[in-house]
């Protein structure tokens, strides 16, 4: 009695296996990161040799895709003409044993009751269960299958071939262009979402998610929104006496001067401190400011950050002057100035300025005035961001209409900015209030 039930349960049982098999197989090679294996390829893995081809070529991925649906559809065939027919056969004696239903009634439930077990255990054994596991494991059900694969893609080459062949022609009938291997590639925005997805997921911390949307927006900011604005660039005439020179230099914490001619519109060089020191440790007679001069790198202030980094490491500079649509002096940017753009403010010994914000008690933060609107919407849930500003500074002569006072408030989309401290006609601190709003990340 039990030999009778036992080969048919262990054909069905295996269908269902062999259909699960597939399944996991066809969202694995969806799932698995390319990344991963090609390192692992390049570490002497034969298993990820074998399985790079199949992620990295869009004709390879399409067969191996196809292979794993042909047996999806011939365990699926297989399960519908074996499975339906034992099971309802295996049904018919209890319900014919109930005695009061006619012969075709009893074949009748038999068929539903068989077609809805095998439906069950299909859908849930044979398709669900090796999905989820496929999806959350990718790489360890790739690696497990990848052996099995390989066999049935040439056991199935000639009919894969046919039917890719078939698919191929409709879709080109259709106007849908041919799969790229560039298709896999990522757009910087969705690479932001991947980023974002990453640190809910807690594979990133949020200094770590900071780095890489920094990065991201250095090809979106400019240098006129980072640099140090003309009425704070620290610079020499070229007529200044070198000894003057050399006085406040010993006195500064800067390590490159623009040399103007006349005034700041007129810059003829950059004087590098090295430069001067050299002089000085040979005890060389002191020349003119103007034979220690370095060519200036010049750039307009549209130029994005990221152009910008370009051109210092092509020049093997470390400063330029940002020039206006007019041809003068807007301000001055450093490799430091980019670089504080990704990881934030770098205080070294000789800084003694505010950080560009700080909180400084529960709910109440202290933001220079050249602070960036959009940087500091990276760190709190504020929205103050006009379209004509950039700056704090900006957002809060825009909003009043005027030079503002120390101690003035303003309310901007319901929050609360008070003037702290000015420096002349220029803002150089507010306070915010955050209104119980607290700081979602820290670089």
């Amino acid at each position: 009695m039990m030999t009778e039930y036992f080969l048919p349960i262990a054909i069905i049982a295996f269908l269902i296996l062999l259909n699960g098999l597939f399944v996991a197989a066809e969202f694995a090679i969806i799932a698995t990161p390319y990344t991963r294996i090609t390192r692992l390829a390049k570490g002497g893995s034969q298993l990820a040799k074998k399985i790079l081809p199949w992620l990295k070529d869009p004709a390879e991925r399409n067969r191996y895709i196809a292979t794993a649906q042909v047996g999806i559809t011939i365990a699926s065939l297989g399960l519908g003409m074996y499975g339906e027919h034992t099971i309802a056969k295996w049904l018919l004696g209890p319900l014919e044993s109930l005695g009061r239903l006619s012969e075709a009634t009893v074949h009748l439930i038999a068929l539903i009751l068989a077609v809805g077990i095998l439906t069950y255990l299909h859908v849930v054994v044979g398709e669900m269960v090796p999905k989820s596991i496929a999806i959350q494991y990718p790489e360890r059900s790739i690696m497990r299958l990848a052996n099995s694969m390989a066999f049935m893609e040439k056991l199935f080459s000639p009919l894969v071939r046919f039917l890719n062949a078939v698919g191929d022609g409709i879709t080109a009938l259709m106007g849908v262009p041919p799969a790229d291997a560039h298709d896999r590639l990522h757009s910087p925005e969705e690479l932001e979402y991947i980023v974002e997805e990453s640190a809910s997921g807690g594979m990133l911390d949020d200094s770590e998610k900071l780095y890489l949307e920094n990065i991201f927006d250095l090809g979106e900011r400019t240098v006129v929104q980072v640099m140090t604005p003309r009425n704070r660039i620290h610079g020499f005439a070229i007529t200044d006496a070198i000894e003057d020179v050399l006085d406040n230099v010993c006195q500064s914490k800067f390590s490159r001067y623009p040399i103007y001619d006349d005034r700041m519109d007129q810059i003829v060089g950059v004087l590098h401190v090295k430069t001067l020191a050299r002089h000085v440790a040979q005890d060389d007679e002191l020349p003119d400011l103007a034979g220690l001069l370095q060519p200036a790198l010049f750039a307009p202030e549209t130029l994005p950050l990221s152009d910008m980094l370009r051109q210092f490491r092509k020049e093997q500079a470390s400063l330029a002057l940002i020039v206006d649509e007019y041809g003068g002096t807007a301000g001055l940017i450093t490799i430091e100035d980019i670089i504080e753009e990704v990881v934030g403010e770098i205080l070294d010994e000789y800084d003694q300025e505010m950080p560009p914000m700080i909180e400084i008690e529960p709910g109440v933060i202290r933001a220079r005035g050249d602070l960036l609107l959009d940087e500091l919407d990276q760190h709190y849930d504020l929205d103050l961001g006009r379209e004509e500003v950039d700056t704090v500074g900006g957002l809060v002569m825009g909003e009043l209409g005027r030079v503002p006072a120390e101690g003035e408030d303003l309310l901007v989309n319901g929050v609360r900015i008070k003037v702290e401290k000015m420096d002349g006609v220029a803002l150089q601190s507010v306070l915010i209030y955050l209104s119980g709003k607290t700081r979602e990340q820290t670089p």
